[in-house]
C-alpha cells in the first residue's frame, strides 16, 4: 500500500446547521477559509458545536487501482463524499478511519472532488456526552490517500488497522507473535511473515497458502521492559505471486508480560512494577487539539525530565505517533475509550463498543499499552444495575480481542466501595480529590485503607488527583481554593507521601501532566482552561510541582528553588524551599553564605527564616556542582496581583470537612451522594427542609449529575445561612440503605 500525505491546501466552511442524514453534498455555505490540516475550527473565544465541510479536489493517477481515504481523526461525527456520492460514515472523533473511493468514480477521470462533513454537536447517541475537557472538532490529525496499483493487498478499511492485526505472547523463556490477517488476494498468492530485532536480523518466519492467520515463534526474546529496556521487534507481513512482492507491511511490537495483585501491585514481566504516572489530553496551546509530531515529541520530553514511568492517556484514543513514542520511550499506557456518562440509549451503548474495538483493533500491537479502560466517572451520574451488565459485556468484548491485557475503569470517589461498577474490571481507579474539592489531604489516608479493607480482592489504584494552580497566583500561607502555586506544591507534596506509604496500591497518575483547555471553566483567574497540570497550556513553565515530582522520581540530579515567580514579599523572614534529589545543600544570600540543610527524604530542602534585604535579595543554593538561583524584593505591603480578587479561599475546607465522630458508619450524610439521599424518603424529606431550591434544581434536571456527593452540590450553589453541622447531623440519624 502507497501512502500520499494529503494535509494542505484544503476549503473549510462553517455550514447551516442540520442532521447528517439531510446531507447532500451540496449545502449553502456560510463561512469560508483556506486551511491546512490538521486543523480544528474551535477558538477560545467561539466555541463553535456544529457542521462543518473541509473539501478538496484529488488529482488521479491511472494507474490506481484501489483507492483509500486515510483520516486519522474527525471529531467527532463524520460522512464522506466523493464527487457529491456518500462512501463513508463514522461515529467517533478520536479513532482513525478509512473509506474507499469507488473505481467509477475516478475511472477515465483527472480529479476526484472529496468532501468530508464533521460535526461535534452532542449527540446522545455517540460517547462522550459530557467532560471536563473541550469537544474540539474537525480534522485535527490530518488526511492520507491509500492506492495500490495490485488488485491484491492488505485491507485498511478493517477497523481503521493496517489490515494485520498483531498480538504478542510470552512466558519470559519463548516469544510467539500471532498474526489475523485481513486482505483481498487472487488464487496463488500466498503470505510471508518474518520477524526481525532491533538490529534487523531475521529471527522467525511463517508461510501460509490460504490460511488468514500466522504464527512466528522465538526463544529468549528481549523483554519489552518499560524504561529498563524497551526492546521492539518489527513484523513484517507481505503478499507474494510467485514470488513477487505484490503488498507488504510494517508493524513494530514487542514481547512483555502484565499481571497484577490485590495486595502487591501490578506486575511486568514478573517483577513489581509501581505506577509513578501522570495524565495527558491531546491539546496543545493555541493548536488546541491539532499538533504536531513535534508538538508530541517535546511533551514526552516533559514526561522524560519529570522521571514517570506510566501514562494514562486520558481519555479517549490518541494519536499513533503517540503510542509509538510510548513504546519507544518505555511507558505504560493505560488507554481508554470515552465513555464518561452512561445512558441507556442502546445505539450509545453500541457506538462505546464500536470506539473500543477501534481503539484495540488498530493499536493492540504496542507493548506500552497494559490496560485497556472501559469507563471514566460513570459513577458521576447514576449507579445502575443496567450500567453494570453493559459494562460486563464491554469486559467480554476486550477479553474476546486481547485476553493478554488488563480490563480497567476510573470511578468518582463517592462510588461504594462495594458497587457494581467495581466488579467488572481487573484493576480499578479512583478519581479522590481530598484537599481540594471536598475533604483534607489527609483523608486519602483513610479513605485507600478503608477501600482495601472492604475490598480485598480488587486491585486499587488512585488514577486522579490533583488541584488548579494559576502561576500567577501566590501566597506565603497557601489554602485551598486559593489557586496558588504554592498551595498545588504543598498538596502534592502531602498527598503522594500518603501513597507512598500503601504498598497495596498498584499506583497513581497525576491529574494532570499539562494544563489543558475546558470549554466549560472559569477558575483560577483563566478562562476555558483546566490549570491542574505540572505544566502550563503552552508548555513554556513548569509549575513548582513539576519539580517536586522530579525530585521524587528522577534520576537526573538538579536543585530547583521554590516560589521564584513570588518575587515581591512583604514579610521580613521566609522560608526558602528547594526541590532536589540531591542529599544536601547550602544557601548564598548576597554573596555570603548563610546556613545549610538536609533533604527531608520528602525530595525537599527547606532553609527557615531567611532574612530578607530592604530592596532586593539573591538567592543561591549549591549543592557540589549544582546551583540555583533566584530573586525576592522586600516590598512594604502585599502585592495584589498574587490574589483573586473576591475568592473564597480556604472555604471548601472551612464549610465542608466534618469531624470523624460526626460522620457516622453506616448513615447517611452530606457525604453521601445526591442519588442516594435522594431515593430515599426520609432523606429527601431532609433535603427539603434544608435545601429546598438545591433539591427542585436536582430533581427537575435529568442530565444534573446525581453521583455527585451532596457536600460538593452545596459547595458550588452556596446556600445562605445553612447549618452544614446541623444539616450533617439530621443526615446522621437514617441508617444507610445501600
Amino acid at each position: 500500500m502507497n501512502k500520499i500525505s494529503f494535509n494542505e491546501g484544503w476549503l473549510f466552511e462553517k455550514l447551516e446547521d442540520k442532521p447528517l442524514e439531510l446531507i447532500d453534498g451540496n449545502e449553502i455555505v456560510s463561512f469560508k477559509e483556506n486551511v491546512n490540516l490538521p486543523h480544528t475550527f474551535y477558538k477560545k473565544d467561539e466555541y463553535y458545536r456544529g457542521l462543518a465541510r473541509y473539501s478538496k479536489k484529488l488529482m488521479v493517477d491511472s494507474k490506481w487501482r484501489h483507492l483509500f481515504l486515510d483520516i486519522l481523526a474527525a471529531d467527532q461525527h463524520a460522512l464522506v463524499f466523493a464527487d457529491d456520492v456518500k462512501i463513508m460514515e463514522h461515529k467517533g472523533g478520536y479513532s482513525r478511519f478509512r473509506c474507499e473511493i469507488p473505481a467509477s468514480l475516478y475511472k477515465d477521470k483527472k480529479e476526484v472532488d472529496l468532501k468530508i462533513y464533521v460535526t461535534n454537536k452532542l449527540d446522545s447517541e455517540i460517547s462522550p456526552l459530557t467532560g471536563d475537557f473541550t469537544v474540539f472538532g474537525g480534522l485535527n490529525r490530518g488526511v492520507n490517500i491509500l492506492y495500490t496499483e495490485n488488485e491484491s493487498y492488505f485491507d485498511p478499511t478493517y477497523y481503521g488497522t493496517d489490515g494485520v492485526i498483531v498480538r504478542t505472547s510470552t512466558d519470559g523463556k519463548s516469544g510467539q507473535v500471532d498474526l489475523e490477517i485481513h486482505a483481498k488476494t487472487e488464487i496463488g498468492d500466498t503470505f510471508l511473515a518474518e520477524l526481525k530485532d532491533s538490529s534487523g536480523e531475521n529471527v522467525a518466519i511463517a508461510f501460509s497458502n490460504n490460511e488468514t492467520s500466522l504464527s512466528l515463534k522465538i526463544d529468549n526474546p528481549k523483554l519489552w521492559n518499560a524504561k529498563g529496556e524497551a526492546n521492539l521487534y518489527t513484523v513484517e507481513t507481505s503478499i507474494l505471486r510467485a514470488d513477487k512482492e505484490i503488498d507488504k507491511l510494517v508493524i513494530r511490537t514487542g514481547f512483555r508480560k502484565i499481571g497484577i495483585d490485590a495486595n502487591k501491585g501490578l506486575f511486568l514481566n514478573d517483577k513489581a512494577f509501581r505506577i509513578k504516572g501522570v495524565s495527558k489530553h491531546q491539546d496543545v496551546g493555541d493548536k488546541y487539539s491539532a499538533v504536531s509530531d513535534d508538538d508530541i515529541k517535546r511533551d514526552f520530553d516533559l514526561i522524560d525530565e519529570i522521571g514517570a514511568n506510566s501514562i494514562r492517556l486520558s481519555h479517549y484514543q490518541h494519536s499513533s505517533y503517540t503510542y509509538d513514542c510510548a513504546d519507544e520511550r518505555g511507558y505504560l499506557v493505560w488507554a481508554e475509550i470515552p465513555m464518561l456518562k452512561m445512558t441507556d440509549n442502546k445505539n450509545l451503548l453500541d457506538n462505546a463498543k464500536e470506539q473500543l474495538k477501534e481503539l484495540i483493533l488498530q493499536n493492540i500491537h504496542h507493548p506500552s499499552i497494559y490496560c485497556w479502560g472501559i469507563q471514566n466517572e460513570i459513577g458521576m451520574f447514576n449507579d445502575k444495575d443496567f450500567m453494570y451488565e453493559d459494562l460486563l459485556k464491554s469486559r467480554k468484548l476486550v477479553k474476546d480481542l486481547d485476553s493478554s491485557r488488563l480490563v480497567t475503569a476510573a470511578n468518582l470517589y463517592t462510588v461504594k466501595f462495594k458497587s457494581k461498577l467495581n466488579q467488572t474490571t481487573d484493576m480499578i481507579g479512583y478519581n479522590v480529590y481530598f484537599g481540594w474539592y471536598y475533604g483534607k489531604m489527609h483523608d486519602y489516608d483513610r479513605f485507600l485503607d478503608k477501600f482495601h479493607a472492604e475490598c480485598p480482592q480488587l486491585p486499587i489504584g488512585v488514577s486522579e488527583y490533583g488541584v488548579d494552580a494559576n502561576v500567577s497566583l501566590h501566597s506565603s500561607n497557601p489554602v485551598v481554593k486559593d489557586y496558588s502555586e504554592e498551595y498545588q506544591a504543598l498538596y502534592h507534596e502531602n498527598v503522594y507521601r500518603i501513597f507512598e506509604t500503601k504498598p497495596y496500591l498498584w499506583g497513581s497518575y497525576v491529574w494532570n501532566m499539562f494544563d489543558f483547555s475546558s470549554a466549560i471553566r472559569k477558575e483560577a483567574g483563566l478562562e476555558k482552561i483546566n490549570a491542574k497540570g505540572l505544566v502550563s497550556f503552552n508548555r513554556d513553565i513548569k509549575k513548582d510541582a513539576f519539580y517536586y515530582y522530579k525530585a521524587k522520581w528522577s534520576e537526573e540530579k538538579f536543585l530547583h528553588i521554590c516560589q521564584k515567580r513570588f518575587e515581591k514579599r512583604a514579610e521580613e523572614y521566609i522560608d526558602i524551599k528547594v526541590y532536589t534529589n540531591l542529599d544536601s545543600a547550602y544557601l548564598i544570600l548576597n554573596d555570603k553564605e548563610i546556613s545549610s540543610a538536609n533533604n527531608n527524604g520528602n525530595g525537599t530542602i527547606i532553609f527557615e527564616k531567611i532574612r530578607l534585604e530592604n530592596k532586593e535579595s539573591f538567592i543561591k543554593v549549591v549543592s557540589g556542582n549544582y546551583v540555583d538561583s533566584a530573586k525576592f524584593i522586600k516590598v512594604e505591603k502585599e502585592e495584589k496581583s498574587y490574589r483573586l480578587e473576591d475568592n473564597e479561599a480556604g472555604t471548601s475546607v472551612k464549610n465542608w470537612f466534618i469531624e470523624d465522630d460526626l460522620i457516622k458508619e453506616g448513615y447517611y450524610s452530606i457525604k453521601d451522594c445526591v442519588g442516594d439521599l435522594i431515593d430515599n424518603g426520609e432523606t429527601k424529606d431532609i433535603l427539603n427542609n434544608y435545601i429546598p431550591d438545591i433539591l427542585n434544581m436536582i430533581t427537575t434536571n435529568e442530565d444534573f449529575p446525581r453521583g455527585l456527593a451532596l457536600q460538593s452540590v452545596i459547595n458550588r450553589a452556596k446556600p445562605k445561612n445553612l447549618d452544614i453541622n446541623k444539616f450533617n447531623g439530621e443526615l446522621n440519624r437514617i441508617k444507610a440503605e445501600y
